[in-house]
């Protein structure tokens, strides 16, 4: 009966949805599935950007049991929240109060909040839930609140209270119980340790039992120190050691402790030197340069005159260094030799010249093989393909036998190709594909192998490691370039395993606090509780509709893996990697237009992450990054009604107006849809620069992008291309 209810209600919500998806009423799905068979149907849909296929198996799970039926309304907040549909979704919910289900209202909130919007949650409180107002008044103007913990508070209580309440406010009992939620978030670890602060200002031994169950993170690592400044812990060796690593607050914490007891028995030590000019101590090392004997003391003169812009003083100084001091100090001098040409104001043809001289003849510095690979990409986005390879090969012998980094390898390798010295390429690519078989780059030093050996004649070679990298990279942009070359079909798939909401501790947290009305504090959860699984943790924020931080995760994971030597991404998360919220917003969007969809689907992945809320730094915003002269440019054009500051961040107001910039952009470079890639990110002059120095062959456009001179650029153009065609085989 309620099924039927629910399913007939409905009905009525569906006018209210946007008509650009053509919505016609659900069809009922077949009630012999299983609700973990609709569930992870759905996932796969919601991924998919079917809207309303996925709408319809999740409507068919609400008649089941409770539990299932709160997994259904969190995939509903998700699928409606990122298409700016929350006020549909609340229509959704008042249609299912009326039928009989209890309030609601801790998810109208969620909804509501997450969309930034807490004003509007605010008429959505239940009756009687005191914290969650409190809480959401706290949002809107941050007053603290005389909120109470009870004796068994849930997690949203405490939550709520570590937002809301003074540090002034806090009890022990209070700060114990607020252990109880994960102290990894941020904000609560920050509540926890000014509550710590104001409930025991001297050290205690409670105090100390708080401090040591909380997690490493700047803000506990900074109450850490102070508490051992306040017990006069701790030698000089272990307080330049915090000086050394440490940041922000806490170096400065360091270096004032440090400075205090130890000013006249500092390990005489040019990284301390540095550090503490850095940090903005230059009395102090005019002070402590006395400490040592007169190398040490030419050392500290070197890094004063360099700070204090005295470059002119710098040159003189280190050409003063004489060939009978230390090797330290000649590489010291060599080294700040180059820093001063540069600031100086010498062409960056000689002071890069420098450095490559300080990489040459100091290679176990520390520094050696940052300069010479600085160098050769300074000679790489100057075409200079000799000099630049000859830097990097510098750098690949630096620190060490085997020495070098796989970016080294990739473009040495391509600028010695290009140089003529195909033979020294070869065995470069095929060092770091052996030095670095999980590595960001190999899939480009594969593709080039095999180029380089079909224009040599080795064509069997060739095709074998074209295959390569098709098969074990088959969703980076050479691997899929290579299939393209070799006409074999796409391998990808992307399968949704069922995603289990509660029994756990992490899943149990986010229901709650999403069923609370704390949507936004499960997101902060999600995205800060490292002590979680990093994949449940992104699969859920995908459920949300929250694909650009459930993306962040994702990145940090893949760079987790390479780096450990454990692999890539597994194939099993490139649904989520790759999702794709608006294929039916791009679809519509470019229905009339020369601009694929795909392109705009891979335009806003790389530009946004499909983060609909994100502002960069220049002010685009939005899901297609939109500046709001260029949304007017459009409206203008086409007599379309500018946008609001709102529909900025609503996709189907501001895509459609995104993809119409996007494809004129697109018609002025022919359709080409490399070379209008790297106009739309480094401006159309630099885009012809490029083609008049380096021409143009379409069948050939990977030739054209390597020789890109903003690495930047490059990077965008080969990941827009590579996600344009994924979504274009999904």
């Amino acid at each position: 009966m309620k099924r039927s209810l629910l399913l007939s209600l409905l009905v009525l919500v569906l006018p209210a949805c946007r008509s650009v998806d053509h919505y016609e009423a659900p069809e009922q799905v077949p009630v012999t599935d299983t609700v973990e068979v609709r569930f992870a149907e759905a996932d796969s849909l919601h991924l998919a950007g079917e809207f309303q296929d996925s709408r319809s198996f999740l409507l068919s799970s609400l008649d089941s049991d409770s539990a299932s039926a709160d997994q259904a309304i969190f995939r509903l907040l998700g699928l409606y929240s990122q298409r700016a549909m929350e006020d549909e979704f609340i229509l959704l919910l008042d249609s299912l109060e009326s039928c009989g289900w209890d309030s609601l209202g801790g998810w109208k909130v969620s909804a509501l909040d997450m969309a930034g919007r807490p004003d509007s949650a605010l008429s959505h409180v239940p009756e009687g839930d005191l914290f969650l107002r409190r809480w959401l008044e706290w949002r809107l103007d941050t007053t603290s609140s005389c909120l109470q913990l009870g004796p068994q508070p849930s997690p949203s209580e405490l939550y709520m209270f570590s937002q809301c309440a003074a540090p002034d406010m806090m009890t022990r009992e209070d700060i114990e119980k607020l252990l109880q939620f994960p102290a990894r978030i941020p904000s609560v670890r920050r509540s926890i340790i000014l509550g710590v602060l104001e409930a025991s200002p001297e050290p205690s031994p409670w105090r100390d039992s708080v401090l040591s169950s909380l997690p490493s993170a700047p803000d506990a690592d900074l109450m850490i120190l102070r508490d051992m400044a306040e017990r006069d812990s701790g030698d000089v060796q272990f307080w330049r050691g915090r000086v050394l690593v440490s940041e922000g607050a806490s170096c400065s914490l360091a270096v004032e402790e440090m400075l205090d007891r130890f000013i006249l028995s500092l390990p005489v030590s040019w990284s301390l030197v540095d550090r503490l000019l850095d940090s903005g101590y230059r009395n102090t090392v005019l002070k402590i340069s006395s400490l040592g004997d007169q190398w040490y003391r030419m050392g500290c003169e070197l890094a004063l005159l360099h700070e204090m812009g005295e470059y002119g003083r710098l040159l003189e100084a280190a050409a003063d260094v004489a060939a009978e001091a230390p090797d330290s100090l000649r590489a010291r001098a060599s080294l700040f030799r180059a820093r001063g040409l540069r600031g100086a104001g010498r062409s960056a043809d000689t002071y890069y010249g420098a450095y490559l001289d300080f990489a040459r003849n100091f290679p176990d510095h520390p520094l050696a093989r940052e300069a010479a690979y600085n160098t050769g990409k300074y000679h790489d986005c100057e075409q200079e393909w000799a000099r630049a390879a000859e830097a990097y090969l510098v750098s690949l012998s630096c620190g060490g036998s085997y020495g070098g980094d796989e970016r080294a390898h990739w473009r040495g390798g391509f600028c010695l190709y290009m140089s003529g010295r195909t033979r020294e390429a070869d065995s470069i690519w095929a060092a770091g594909c052996s030095g670095w078989p999980q590595g960001y780059w190999r899939d480009e030093m594969l593709f080039w192998r095999a180029r380089l050996s079909h224009e040599n004649g080795a064509h069997a070679l060739g095709d074998s490691l074209l295959q390569t990298a098709a098969l074990e990279h088959p969703w980076e942009f050479y691997g899929m370039l290579a299939s393209r070359r070799m006409g074999s079909g796409c391998r990808l798939s992307f399968p949704v395993s069922e995603i289990q909401l509660g029994g756990d501790r992490l899943t149990d947290l986010i229901m709650e606090l999403t069923s609370r009305g704390l949507g936004t504090a499960a997101v902060e959860v999600l995205l800060m509780d490292t002590g979680s699984d990093i994949e449940e943790r992104a699969r859920i924020l995908s459920l949300m509709g929250r694909h650009g931080e459930a993306l962040t995760l994702l990145r940090r994971l893949d760079s987790r893996l390479r780096d450990a030597g454990d692999g890539r991404l597994p194939d099993s998360l490139l649904a989520f990697y790759f999702p794709s919220p608006y294929h039916q917003l791009a679809s519509s969007a470019t229905d009339t237009l020369e601009l694929q969809p795909s392109m705009l689907q891979g335009i806003m992945r790389e530009e946004s992450y499909f983060n609909r809320w994100i502002v960069s730094s220049a002010g685009a915003r939005g899901a297609v990054q939109l500046m709001p002269g260029t949304a007017a440019d459009v409206a203008r054009w086409h007599g379309l009604p500018p946008l609001t500051e709102e529909e900025f961040f609503d996709p189907f107001a501001s895509v459609p107006y995104g993809a119409i910039y996007i494809n004129r952009q697109l018609s002025g470079f022919h359709g080409e849809p490399v070379l209008f890639l790297a106009a739309y990110n480094a401006g159309p002059g630099n885009a012809s620069r490029w083609v008049d120095y380096h021409g143009w062959n379409s069948s050939d456009p990977e030739l054209y992008i390597e020789q890109i001179t903003y690495r930047e650029t490059r990077m965008y153009v080969k990941k827009v291309l590579r996600s344009a065609w994924i979504y274009e085989r999904r």
